[in-house]
């Protein structure tokens, strides 16, 4: 992430880099409409001793959704990120019907993974193991320290001890401003850029935004931009680092599949092979342009979406279908142009793409000649899971199940909205 240069001063770059991820990605440029900038202003931060937030995880059960991230579901359980504030558990037993049981208060949490009783999530730096036998009643297992060494600055403030400090809250307020240039900091906040923020597992199924992923009694995760961390799980309340390694460039996500990882970056696919779980081997890659990328597959046909902007650069919005039969030489099938798509996920022979302003339906029984199907209008849709004939949708304004039984008649099951 590239500083301001009227940011001089570490304390105010800490909590610059601390608010980008706030938004969910960073930005180098400003959002530019003729001669208007737009960005939001953040201030007022408040910062809790490490040991109180600890001690107060479990938070008020009916707490509302602001800001929907990453999904995550169990059993009948889903698990909804708050963006770098916790984890919504919520009761799908009825998809009509789904019931919040608790709030997990996690400041700086983005991922969740989990495996029996425990789930893990990051804090910031730091790994969690909580047992969530008794979602209203969550207990700490085991954390793992300076894990996600890439959020070192994130977590104190000015005239605070980093290791026992953590930001807890904010206010935030979007403002517009026409220039030609940018505007400098008056020491009144921080002006930022405005920014718009299947995998199957042993024990549930994640996104394809995920970050955090397992495969047998080992958990894999991005732990800062080029750099894959592997824990042992093998005693799921007592996480164990095993190494960390230098796995490609510009590491954004990751999808699980049989004993591969298929990593997703800014400029390409890395493809591991993961028999021996300790020593991850590099098996085949695919390059692109600059662009954010998921990566979903099938085990015959890897699935990329490629957007622009988001601090990844580029000016691609795309599909990329790569045939990976032949994992050392994985070849391009072809491209779709699309408009700005982000997470995506494939069931059977349909493949779900989040898609500017819908979720795109394709049957993909010939990935070289996708056909549209149907779509979901929605409101900035950011990550799918879909499985079973079902669909849980995260979006702007919020959480949405879809059943899907019948393609040309998608019908909502139910939404959770959004505060904001």
């Amino acid at each position: 992430m590239k500083k301001y240069n009227q940011l001089i001063t570490f304390q105010v770059f800490a909590i610059t880099c601390t608010i980008c991820l706030l938004s969910g990605c960073s930005k180098d440029s400003a959002v530019k409409t003729k001669e208007a900038y737009t960005y939001t202003l953040y201030s007022d931060f408040v910062y809790k001793a490490k040991a109180d937030v600890l001690a107060s995880i479990n938070g008020n059960p009916a707490q509302s959704i602001d800001h929907a991230g990453k999904l995550y579901i169990k059993d009948n359980y889903i698990y909804l990120n708050e963006v770098k504030k916790g984890i919504h558990i919520i009761d799908n037993s009825n998809p009509s019907h789904p019931t919040q049981v608790a709030f997990l208060s996690i400041p700086g949490n983005n991922d969740i993974a989990i495996k029996g009783n425990t789930l893990y999530a990051d804090m910031y730096t730091d790994m969690l193991a909580l047992d969530i036998s008794n979602p209203r009643q969550v207990t700490l297992t085991g954390k793992l320290d300076n894990f996600f060494v890439g959020n070192t600055y994130f977590t104190g403030g000015p005239n605070t001890n980093v290791s026992d400090s953590i930001l807890v809250d904010w206010k935030q307020k979007d403002t517009t401003i026409f220039a030609d240039h940018y505007p400098e900091y008056n020491g009144g906040g921080i002006l930022l850029q405005n920014a718009t923020p299947g995998v199957k597992s042993n024990s549930g199924t994640a996104g394809s935004m995920a970050g955090m992923v397992m495969i047998g009694n080992y958990l894999y995760a991005i732990t800062e931009m080029h750099s894959l961390g592997i824990v042992d799980i093998s005693n799921p309340a007592a996480p164990k680092l095993d190494s960390n390694f230098f796995a490609g460039f510009d590491l954004q996500t990751i999808f699980p599949f049989q004993d591969k990882l298929f990593l997703g970056s800014a400029i390409g696919m890395f493809i591991y092979d993961v028999s021996n779980p300790e020593s991850p081997v590099k098996v085949g890659e695919f390059t692109h342009g600059r662009a954010c990328d998921p990566v979903i597959t099938d085990g015959s046909y890897a699935y990329v979406t490629l957007h622009a902007g988001d601090g990844c650069g580029g000016d691609q919005n795309e599909l990329d279908v790569i045939d990976v039969k032949d994992l050392l030489h994985s070849q391009l099938v072809t491209t779709y142009p699309l408009t700005k798509p982000t997470g995506l996920s494939k069931d059977g022979n349909l493949l779900f793409i989040c898609d500017g302003d819908a979720v795109k339906v394709y049957n993909a029984s010939n990935p070289s000649k996708l056909i549209l199907l149907n779509q979901i209008k929605s409101n900035e849709p950011y990550d799918i899971i879909a499985a079973n004939h079902k669909a849980m949708v995260v979006t702007k304004d919020g959480l949405y199940q879809y059943d899907y039984n019948f393609i040309s008649n998608i019908r909502l099951l139910s939404f959770m909205p959004a505060k904001k």
